[in-house]
């Protein structure tokens, strides 16, 4: 008897039994039509997965499910033979590989008594185009974020659940994933303020499933790994990502909330950056340096669909009426005006600042990693009230499909107008520092030497001075009049 072609997918070796820990329980259970489950590496959401598309084929006699991956490559050579390992042999009717299509026994018979089976399709998901013909049951999206920062496009989820249209229920699908930062996987299923109803997600660690991997398996990788990789691939941090761009932001040093204390004091040299938004949200971030040269962010002004009048009123409120902006805002629009004429008849001024990312990039960069002899950081954020800029520094990645090397050539498209309107501030910055430094002593020694109690003070306060006074400060001073 010949050999079937599946046979070839058997097990090299019988996997442990599965006795999913509290957390796969919590998984398997749960009625929700879309979950997303972002885990560490070997947090057993591949096992999961299979087991729970097994289940499925046997619920759902004749369905049509779906096991997709990025790439065709890397669907054969994990997804793919992990389902295989834990798919039992006894149910596989048979298996074409050529078109990926996969044929589940099940113990359901028609009315005639022939059997009904259940099929799967293994289907790459770089693009959506593929699915448009589809009637499908379920569809399970493995790995949707790869190691090399890549990810399953929005669009394809998208087309997967317009597709769960087939006879044959349940009409479901789920997601199991490393983090990716805060992606459309993370808006969708993680981001309280938008997660609809049919949509729940859980994050666990590689820990959780540490009783099926190798005695100090993640101990080791702990170990041996930078913080960045173990928050992401241990933790499962949606604050840690492949590709992310500015490595050096930590928010405990470089972070600081209202009741911390802090005071901005009025007397600091003050600016603020500005992107100027239609569709998308209009954002301000307000900035100022202090006498040592540290950058503060302690403000941020971020509105969707923002009326001019209204905005700019916000904006004049918090003490500014000049703003850095992109470069673009001088271009008119439909209505024939420009975003700075119409924000000039608002008594707001728009100032085009460099739109240059690449001295953006450097120059915040270098910033991050500046610290004082103490050991203390240059540059401080007001989480409580710059949310959006603090989450877009984290969110900063370069675009995977123009990495080459240790080359990174483009950052990644995002939600970034809060980071935008902070660069025109940097870039302004960066290439004026005189305008934004307040007045410091020159090098001139004897001007150093012009203090009260310690501290500098402007020669402008010595003009009216009473040179014959017995407590005269400036002794110097005196002795050359």
């Amino acid at each position: 008897m010949a050999r079937p072609k599946w046979m070839q997918f058997a097990p090299p070796q019988k996997l442990a039994s599965y006795e999913p820990h509290e957390f796969q329980k919590v998984f398997h259970q749960d009625q929700h039509k879309y979950r997303a489950v972002v885990s560490g590496v070997g947090g057993g959401k591949s096992r999961m997965g299979c087991e729970e598309i097994v289940k499925w084929s046997q619920l759902y006699p004749g369905s049509l499910g779906v096991i997709g991956r990025l790439t065709a490559k890397s669907l054969r050579e994990t997804t793919q033979r992990r389902f295989f390992e834990v798919c039992p042999q006894s149910l596989i009717a048979n298996y074409n590989k050529s078109d990926e299509h996969l044929w589940i026994k099940t113990n359901a018979v028609t009315e005639d008594g022939r059997p009904i089976y259940s099929e799967i399709l293994f289907m790459h998901l770089d693009e959506p185009g593929p699915l448009g013909s589809l009637d499908i049951s379920y569809f399970w999206i493995d790995e949707c974020h790869e190691p090399d920062g890549q990810e399953v496009p929005e669009a394809t989820f998208q087309m997967l659940t317009a597709r769960l249209r087939h006879p044959v229920g349940p009409h479901r699908g789920f997601i199991t994933s490393n983090s990716g930062g805060k992606d459309w996987v993370w808006n969708r299923f993680f981001n309280e303020k938008n997660i609809k109803e049919e949509y729940i997600g859980w994050t666990t660690s590689s820990m959780s499933n540490a009783k099926y991997l190798p005695p100090g398996y993640v101990e080791e990788l702990m170990r041996n790994n930078p913080k960045t990789w173990v928050d992401r691939f241990i933790n499962a941090s949606f604050d840690a990502f492949e590709g992310q761009i500015f490595t050096d932001y930590d928010e405990d040093l470089h972070g600081y909330r209202d009741s911390d204390g802090y005071e901005v004091s009025q007397s600091w040299e003050h600016g603020a950056g500005f992107d100027f938004g239609v569709t998308a949200p209009t954002a301000t971030i307000l900035c100022c340096v202090d006498r040592d040269g540290d950058l503060w962010a302690y403000d941020e002004i971020y509105e969707a669909d923002a009326d001019i009048p209204e905005y700019s009123k916000k904006v004049k409120k918090r003490g500014f009426d000049t703003l850095y902006a992109d470069p673009s805002v001088v271009n008119k629009g439909a209505n024939k005006k420009s975003p700075k004429e119409l924000y000039m008849e608002e008594e707001i001024c728009l100032l085009p600042s460099s739109n240059d990312t690449d001295f953006f990039l450097s120059m915040f960069r270098q910033i991050l990693r500046k610290r004082k002899p103490d050991g203390s950081v240059c540059f401080h954020i007001n989480l409580d009230r710059c949310p959006h800029l603090a989450n877009q520094i984290k969110q900063a990645a370069w675009d995977p499909k123009t990495i080459t090397g240790s080359t990174h050539d483009k950052m990644k498209l995002m939600e970034n107008h809060a980071l935008d309107a902070f660069k025109y501030f940097i870039n302004m910055y960066g290439l004026n520092p005189s305008v934004l430094e307040p007045v410091k002593p020159g090098n001139n020694m004897k001007a150093i030497a012009h203090t009260v109690r310690g501290e500098w003070e402007h020669e402008s306060y010595w003009e009216d001075a009473d040179f014959d006074s017995e407590d005269y400060a400036y002794r110097s001073i005196k002795e050359e009049a």
